[in-house]
């Protein structure tokens, strides 16, 4: 693949596959783990050979026994030759590194071979099963049946192969690529325009095709197609100029992390100091206190971070996520309530509600299920359900009005990320600007801001505020959501913020990228956003998606460990981290020990590598910065120590809009996001009235803490 930097191509020729002339979205060195399952396997219908001898001389006794006898003799053939191809595919993958293909030259080669005695294989197979399942009439039960097992193990691993070879097939692998030489880097500036304009245009195309093939199910009306259309350059112009295949990508992921893991260890360890005092070993001080100013005065890098607002509680944080979870319906009451869940939502539902027909509850199922999940997790009753809609399309979501009589407020939540339709919303990522007289040059997340345009033209057409303060006089107007909920919330929130000076907004794991720095910085008077952990979605966009392509490649330059061992280090990690919580074990340092750049690595493939890597920081510059709304708390476990069933210990601090533009690579990225653990943390710092106190980081050796 290539990548244009200053009117020139690079030309970065990564470790995928090439076989049959073109390349596949798999690596040389991706065939260990299926090359030991298919002799595992293989190994298991040794077992054949065992029936064959035990049962040799009663294949004369019945009708298709000597078909069947030949049956066997050829399975074991196969068998065993397939044994022997699968260990040296084997052997050939494990050797060299993620870009050290050299051991692996010959690994096409041996696929060639592979691949050949495949077709015998399936013949085989075929004549297998008509004599085994047509013409062994007469013959011992455990003989035809073991032949049958050894037919069907046969057509699953067929269709294995099948899934597989669907799966790496890359739609533009077959291209030719230009000057595959190494030594030409550089083309003409009118040639390589003409390249970088066709590749393009196909690589778009291409994810077209594949968006609209995983969204088969979604209305392809016109602004289905804006979203594929703008979804498929998104995706094309971030994969453009790397040539890697999904291992790689894991590999590089694991490397990254525990190179994070590695620096937090060290800034853990390393001494604070100002001009006046001695070092000291840098502590974190748990619990609540006020914020202190550098005694010196000395510029800091963070961003001021205001007072929080009074209603800025735990408390009141903890109230509302159970009305943003409630947004989700009956999906994630039964998650969160495994057992009893069906028995409890039972008593809430309405039977046959489909035949009769409500203006307050569209677009919910024959018993009401998502209405009823509503009314379970908030309390609300019947009379304070204004308007529930799980009308669900692209950049149209659902959400729901009711009052909230405890705490005096008309509540808006809505619903995150739960549907095809929704994950098409997440991903039209471009910035759209924000018309509005009390905020201009604003500019937000494009998908994300129509969902919320969409839910204020609802609440106009309907009257729904207005209606729902004729039943709460003196209520307070409060918008809540999780995830994309969260971001819709946010934006919503704005929004209405001229009509409804006094409102308030808990966006919980909003979505990262959601607005511009001066929208974000505006939006602290009236937004609260909560983010629990190494959450990866309030760290998401496009230039933390860069900076993350960035390191994953230069990972990938520096370490000479094979793919498997990475993979397999990165699994021990993910099962042992779960109880122990090793934060560096033995398999982490020898990974990490590593040279810089490995011997084997020739010099124009160091200077492709790093032009590259430097053409993505540069993209990465260029984009346009995005960041959460409003104030941001940030919720952490005060240690990892605690056993397999234990309850964590939170803690959380105030931070800047700009402490999360990095992604933390971790187990805990994606379970950290789940809003049952975002309540669990919320509840537990509720109930010890924890108050947050400001972040506090360190800076030029100086402990410096924000206001």
């Amino acid at each position: 693949m290539f990548a244009k930097h200053d009117s020139q191509l690079i030309v970065l020729e990564m470790p995928s596959l090439v076989a049959f002339n073109r390349r596949w979205g798999i690596g040389s060195d991706d065939f260990v783990f299926p090359g030991l399952l298919e002799v595992f396997l293989r190994f298991v219908l040794i077992a054949v050979s065992i029936v064959y001898s035990i049962h040799q001389d009663s294949f004369g006794d019945c009708d298709g026994g000597p078909q069947l006898r030949l049956y066997y003799i050829g399975l074991l053939t196969l068998i065993c030759i397939c044994i022997v191809i699968a260990s040296v595919i084997v052997f050939i993958s494990c050797q060299g590194s993620i870009i050290n293909t050299f051991p692996r030259r010959r690994l096409a080669k041996v696929l060639y071979v592979r691949f050949a005695i495949g077709i015998p294989e399936l013949v085989w197979n075929i004549v297998g099963t008509y004599w085994s399942f047509g013409r062994s009439s007469g013959c011992k039960v455990a003989v035809v049946d073991t032949a049958k097992g050894a037919v069907m193990c046969g057509w699953l691993l067929a269709f294995i192969v099948m899934i597989l070879f669907l799966i790496t097939f890359d739609p533009l692998g077959g291209r030719k690529k230009p000057h595959s030489q190494r030594n030409k880097l550089l083309l003409e500036s009118k040639d390589s325009d003409q390249i970088i304009s066709n590749a393009r245009i196909a690589a778009r195309k291409a994810w077209e095709r594949r968006c609209k093939f995983l969204c088969c199910c979604v209305l392809c009306d016109d602004q289905s197609k804006d979203a594929f259309s703008d979804i498929a350059k998104l995706l094309s112009d971030f994969f453009q100029g790397i040539d890697i295949v999904p291992t790689d990508i894991a590999a590089g992921l694991i490397l990254v992390q525990q190179h994070q893991e590695s620096a937090q260890n060290k800034l853990q360890t390393v001494t604070v100091s100002t001009s006046n005092t001695k070092p000291a070993a840098a502590t974190v001080d748990l619990k609540p206190a006020a914020a202190t100013v550098d005694l010196n005065n000395q510029p800091s890098t963070d961003h001021c971070i205001p007072t929080p607002k009074e209603w800025m509680t735990t408390e009141i944080m903890a109230h509302y996520m159970k009305f943003a979870m409630g947004s989700y319906g009956w999906p994630l009451y039964m998650f969160t309530h495994l057992a009893t869940g069906l028995c409890r939502l039972t008593g809430q539902c309405k039977c046959f509600a489909c035949f009769m027909p409500s203006s307050q509850v569209v677009n919910d199922n024959c018993c009401q299920c998502h209405t009823a999940a509503i009314r379970k997790m908030t309390e609300i009753t019947d009379e304070d359900l204004v308007y529930c809609s799980y009308h669900n399309q692209i950049y149209e979501i659902p959400f729901y009005v009711v009052i909230d009589r405890e705490k005096q407020a008309v509540v808006v939540a809505v619903r995150g990320t739960l549907s095809l339709r929704d994950a098409l919303t997440d991903m039209t990522a471009d910035c759209e600007t924000l018309e509005m007289d009390c905020f201009s040059n604003c500019v937000a997340h494009k998908g994300i801001l129509q969902a919320a345009m969409y839910i204020k033209q609802k609440l106009e057409e309907l009257h729904l505020l207005e209606t729902a303060f004729q039943k709460a006089q003196g209520a307070r107007l409060v918008v809540t959501g999780h995830s994309l909920g969260a971001g819709a919330a946010a934006l919503l929130a704005v929004m209405l913020k001229p009509d409804y000076p006094d409102i308030m907004c808990f966006a919980f794991s909003p979505p990262g990228g959601l607005m511009g720095y001066s929208l974000s910085c505006r939006s602290q008077e009236f937004i609260c956003s909560v983010i629990l952990g190494k959450d990866l979605v309030p760290r998401l966009g496009v230039r933390t998606l860069e900076d993350l392509k960035s390191k994953i490649l230069r990972e990938m330059r520096n370490c000479d460990t094979p793919k498997y061992r990475i993979l397999m280090s990165g699994i021990w990690q993910l099962f042992s981290g779960i109880c122990c919580n090793d934060d560096n074990t033995n398999s982490e340092r020898q990974l990490l020990d590593r040279p810089i750049i490995p011997s084997y690595v020739n010099g124009n493939f160091k200077t492709e590598i790093e032009n590259f890597i430097m053409c993505s920081e540069q993209c990465r510059i260029t984009q346009q910065p995005m960041y959460l709304p409003g104030q941001i708390m940030h919720i952490m476990e005060v240690d990892k120590d605690g056993g397999c069933f234990s309850t964590p210990n939170y803690y959380a601090e105030w931070k800047s809009n700009t402490d999360f533009e990095e992604i933390l690579v971790s187990p805990d990225m994606l379970s950290d996001h789940l809003p049952d653990n975002v309540m669990e943390a919320l509840t537990q710092l509720s109930r010890k009235n924890f108050t947050p106190r400001v972040h506090t980081r360190h800076v030029n050796n100086i402990e410096t803490t924000t206001l």
